[in-house]
């Protein structure tokens, strides 16, 4: 006889809930006490085991609004008929209202497939949200220790992790490399990609806390500028150089349309890239952009790259920041630990040098976003203290600006919501 799979009451006020996702298709086998979907609630996420083992027959879908105590699958023998009962439809989620340009809260991490794992290797005990957070980043859990009871993995622990990965080159550049830049897939997936250019001093890795516990309507492929990352170290002699570096990765790896985004630096460039018109550019998505105006925080860049330990990166690093919480003791021990790299380091240095000589930034963009024909948008921290926020002052007419309260120079990580939402929003209407 069939067994039913009921939705739980996981909240003393809440009477209806959402399934957020299956985790086992409509059909599969499954065993008693697998799990088969879960709830998210405001602090965790909540797993759902099968009663009985059997084939499992979804009967509401992934993201339904339903009643506590509602019939949403069915556990039937392998030679049984499921019959679907007379009940009412699962309740269809509500149209939600945009929310006001300024909210935003603060998930994290990166998406990407995850590593094959080693046979044999032993998993921790991850708390559900922290096995959520793992499997929608890509993150690999074996041998991650835990701060919880008994060395269980918490969202703290993934999220430490995922901090320390954002300070860590993919790959060392090749020998001998042709001069294409280093090219990452963060997400994979159909429709129009978009493409990510980090800033000064930092790695494709930088983008990966915009995607925690997010499921991106669009494939994500991020580059490491020249002299970063695992990009070759040689350092361009002007932007236009760079961009051409650019536009060639770019014919190799998305040569259709994209929606580009960047942040600092990255931003500038991707600004040039639009007025060049080599490359297929859709849309624009422009975090804390230099190219504005000639000021930039010429102590931040030496002092970031002479720092070579976390108690020394710790002041630089949050100076990047409104709220210094955000910068993990994950986070500074990894770039100090990059800092190890002196022929990177001194890339960077040299890159400074060519780009902001005399503390002075030498790119300017403001003519290349008057001359735009495509949706753009700005997204920049009030309390930004590597660029003034008051070089946003008379932007040229096509681009849009979204002025961000409590935000610093890295408004994608630390409004991760709120910039995901914007970027979604600038590639739909590029679409």
């Amino acid at each position: 006889m069939p067994t039913p799979v009921l939705y739980p009451k996981v909240s003393l006020e809440l009477q209806t809930g959402r399934i957020a996702r299956w985790l086992v298709e409509d059909g599969a086998m499954v065993t008693a006490g697998q799990v088969i979907f879960e709830i998210d609630n405001d602090k965790a996420a909540v797993e759902v085991e099968a009663p009985a083992p059997g084939r499992l027959h979804h009967l509401a879908p992934e993201g339904a609004e339903v009643d506590v105590g509602a019939e949403v699958a069915r556990i039937t023998a392998d030679d049984e008929v499921a019959v679907t009962p007379p009940q009412a439809a699962p309740k269809p989620a509500p149209a939600q209202a945009p929310e006001p340009a300024l909210q935003a809260s603060a998930a994290r991490g990166p998406l990407s497939a995850a590593p094959p794992r080693a046979e044999g290797a032993r998993l921790p005990n991850p708390t559900p949200l922290a096995r959520r957070i793992a499997r929608e980043t890509g993150l690999d859990l074996a041998g991650l220790s835990g701060t919880g009871p008994r060395g269980r993995v918490q969202k703290s622990d993934v999220m430490a992790r995922l901090s320390a990965l954002a300070a860590t080159p993919t790959t060392s550049p090749a020998p001998g490399s042709d001069g294409d830049l280093n090219a990452l897939w963060l997400r994979r997936g159909e429709g129009m990609p978009v493409v990510l250019l980090h800033g000064y001093s930092a790695d494709l890795n930088n983008w990966r806390g915009l995607f925690a516990g997010a499921r991106p309507a669009f494939p994500v492929l991020a580059l490491d500028l020249p002299a970063h990352g695992a990009s070759p170290r040689a350092v361009p002699p002007d932007a236009d150089a760079l961009c051409a570096m650019v536009e060639r990765s770019l014919a190799r790896h998305a040569p259709g349309p994209i929606l580009l985004a960047g942040h600092s630096f990255g931003a500038a460039i991707a600004a040039r890239l639009a007025a060049r018109g080599v490359a297929d550019l859709r849309g624009l998505c422009l975090f804390a952009p230099a190219g504005l105006g000639p000021e930039i925080d010429d102590a931040f860049t030496r002092g970031i790259l002479r720092a070579r330990t976390a108690a020394s990166l710790r002041p630089w690093l949050e100076r990047l920041v409104h709220d210094p919480a955000v910068i993990s003791d994950a986070f500074v021990k990894a770039v100090a630990a990059q800092r190890q790299d002196e022929a990177l380091t001194a890339a960077m240095a040299a890159f400074a040098d060519r780009f902001f000589p005399d503390g002075t930034q030498a790119l300017s963009v403001r003519s290349d976003l008057a001359r735009l024909r495509i949706p753009a948008r700005i997204v920049f921290g009030r309390q930004d203290r590597i660029l003034p926020f008051a070089t946003t002052r008379d932007l040229p007419a096509p681009v849009a600006l979204h002025a961000v309260e409590a935000c610093g120079h890295l408004p994608h990580l630390e409004h991760p919501d709120l910039a995901l939402r914007i970027l979604t929003e600038v590639w739909r209407s590029a679409s």
